[in-house]
């Protein structure tokens, strides 16, 4: 089975667009400051642009810079630091990606991907539990977070061996998923099924 963990795409996050999930429904709810400031971000900030070239290019550290120079211009926006978190945390900083992320929510509480990150942070370091309620947290705000759902199987999966729960994030997750990346899908199927058909062997067993 596999035990790798799918972290976010920094990338997809820098592009301000679809892939960070929010809960606020911007156009029934009055913009707040915080609003305000990280829709200029995504509609015309030229360092955001400039950010995602420069993760393109490998240059992560030129980008988490671009990054923090936004957070200083606009204070009350928590995304921008979901992305430095991010960076800290693909880098191995998991001190400054769980501050990052703490900083993102404190601003914005309904930011779901700045739980996500943080159930990353306490996830590698086999802190199951906090791992688990920073997933659950990230999907009441964001039901349809296709990584949480993975996350939370994988812990449900190999730590809480809790083999029904399991399925059912798994499941979820290949039904939102927009990988990419068919193999690590099949791969992902193929697990889950075997599951599947273990619950059945047991179900089977309980009814002898």
């Amino acid at each position: 089975m596999r035990t790798n963990y799918i972290w976010l795409i920094a990338l997809l996050l820098l592009t301000g667009c679809a892939g960070i999930p929010s809960s606020v429904d911007n156009e029934a709810l009055p913009k707040s400051d915080q609003d305000a400031q990280q829709a200029e971000i995504e509609r015309r900030n030229p360092d955001m642009s400039a950010a995602m070239s420069a993760l393109n290019d490998g240059k992560p550290m030129v980008a988490k810079a671009l990054l923090l120079g936004l957070t200083k211009r606009y204070p009350l926006a928590g995304k921008p630091w979901v992305n430095v978190g991010l960076i800290s945390f693909r880098r191995g900083a998991l001190d400054q990606a769980q501050q990052a992320a703490e900083k993102a929510l404190e601003l914005q509480p309904e930011i779901a991907v700045a739980d996500y990150l943080l159930g990353l942070v306490a996830h590698k370091k086999n802190e199951a539990p906090k791992a688990l309620q920073h997933y659950l947290t990230a999907l009441e705000k964001e039901p349809q977070h296709a990584h949480s759902h993975y996350n939370l199987a994988l812990l449900y999966d190999t730590y809480y061996q809790d083999i029904e729960k399991a399925v059912r994030h798994y499941r979820r997750y290949l039904e939102l998923s927009e990988s990419d990346d068919e193999d690590e899908d099949e791969a992902t199927l193929s697990w889950v099924r075997e599951l599947e058909s273990q619950l059945a062997s047991e179900g089977d067993d309980d009814a002898s």
